[in-house]
């Protein structure tokens, strides 16, 4: 009898610890996750480089120095660039449904609350008398960026209609300086935490030891819902922006400030290079499909690029031509703009010698990891990988450059 109620009572702690572990699996996703849309695979892989009727097997771990030697030894020519472009479009028939609506149908719809992504100068009074030809170009080679990206966004099925105001189009997180009209999506690891500093310099203060992230002297607003904004032209009086950056170089930034130097992961193996534990990092942490971390996230999914009617869209690799462009839609010109940590005296995160070292002794299953977690971010923006031409900038960087 006694060995009945031991067995009942072990079946007991045993199903309890399972529901627990259930739930705390469950829970430790993102709130918006599905297996669905979580991961989109790549019909052609962006390794496969065609290079003298050679390719890469990008699923078998290949000897490092012959990827970084059939890359460099030879510029990449037409053909190889026409791959490139190819298999980065080239997504899978994957329909994404946050709203269970898909691009094409959501574009279909009619709605008195949809706004044109269109950034009409107009709207914004005294701004053309302060504007160069060269920050109105500046203008129009973000709106030409962002159409670029709403076009490939509706040719994956991926809805860019918003709604005044729904939680499906909202960025991760939206902050606004009411006095100055801005509404800056910040991104993380795309000199959000020099936005931020500036945003505080609007106010007069520059002493380092405030908390930029979590604003305690509320020097600027966090956009929780429409309730924010008096109406939908309030809304749209705001000069709305955000920055993206090319995807290799924002993880190698996340992983030097993050794991690097606070060990925020996983505590540093030893006796190894930083190559080595960057390597490490990302099989530990960036092959987690479900990672919620708002520094390694793709951008595309919690910026809300498809959706979200930005007016300025910052590349982050051209940041020092944007920065005047802020200044003068703003009405901030008086205010000296943050420099970066380089120009403060300090060890840069994001050095392109590091990015070109690490990427160099990555094998191509840890490239794949990279590739994999980010492949929407580079199907929409259209970021070159190291060792094609125009690397860390936009594939059409040039091409819309040119024709402004």
């Amino acid at each position: 009898m006694e060995g009945n109620t031991t067995y009942k009572k072990l079946l007991i702690v045993t199903t309890a610890l399972l529901i627990l572990l259930v739930m705390v699996f469950k829970y430790s996703r993102s709130p918006d996750y599905t297996p669905d849309n979580d991961l989109i695979s790549i019909n052609t892989n962006i390794l496969d480089i065609d290079k003298s009727n050679t390719r890469i097997a990008p699923d078998k771990t290949t000897d490092v120095s012959n990827i970084d030697k059939s890359i460099n030894e030879t510029e990449i020519n037409d053909k190889s660039d026409k791959s490139i472009s190819e298999s980065t479009s080239g997504i899978t028939n994957t329909k994404i449904s946050e709203d269970n609506t898909t691009g094409k149908e959501a574009d279909e719809k009619t709605s008195s609350n949809s706004t044109n992504v269109d950034f009409d100068l107009k709207n914004i009074p005294g701004i053309h008398s302060k504007l160069s030809n060269n920050d109105i170009t500046t203008i129009k080679k973000s709106q030409q960026i962002m159409k670029k990206i709403r076009e490939n966004c509706k040719a994956q099925n991926v809805s860019t209609v918003w709604n005044f105001w729904d939680r499906y189009t909202k960025p991760r997180l939206l902050i606004a300086k009411n006095k100055y009209r801005i509404l800056y999506g910040s991104n993380p690891k795309t000199g959000s935490t020099s936005f931020k500093r500036f945003l505080f310099t609007i106010d007069g203060v520059t002493d380092r030891a405030h908390n930029f992230h979590r604003n305690p002297d509320g020097h600027y607003k966090t956009v929780q819902s429409k309730n924010f904004f008096q109406s939908k032209s309030d809304f749209e009086s705001y000069v709305k922006m955000m920055a993206i950056r090319n995807p290799i170089v924002r993880v190698v930034s996340a992983f030097r400030d993050k794991q690097l130097r606070h060990e925020q992961y996983f505590k540093t193996p030893p006796n190894i290079t930083d190559a080595q534990h960057f390597a490490i990092f990302l099989e530990k942490r960036l092959a987690r499909s479900w990672d919620n971390d708002v520094h390694l996230k793709p951008q595309w999914k919690q910026m809300n690029i498809c959706r979200f009617p930005y007016d300025l869209l910052i590349q982050f690799e051209e940041i020092g031509r944007y920065i005047p462009v802020i200044q003068k839609l703003t009405g901030t010109e008086d205010v000296e703009y943050p420099g970066s940590r380089k120009e403060q005296g300090k060890d840069s995160h994001d050095s392109m010698e590091f990015v070109y070292e690490y990427w160099s002794k990555l094998n191509s299953k840890q490239k794949q990891i990279v590739l994999d977690k980010y492949n929407m971010d580079f199907v929409l923006f259209g970021y070159t990988i190291p060792g094609e031409q125009g690397f860390p900038l936009l594939r059409y960087n040039d091409e819309i450059e040119n024709s402004l």
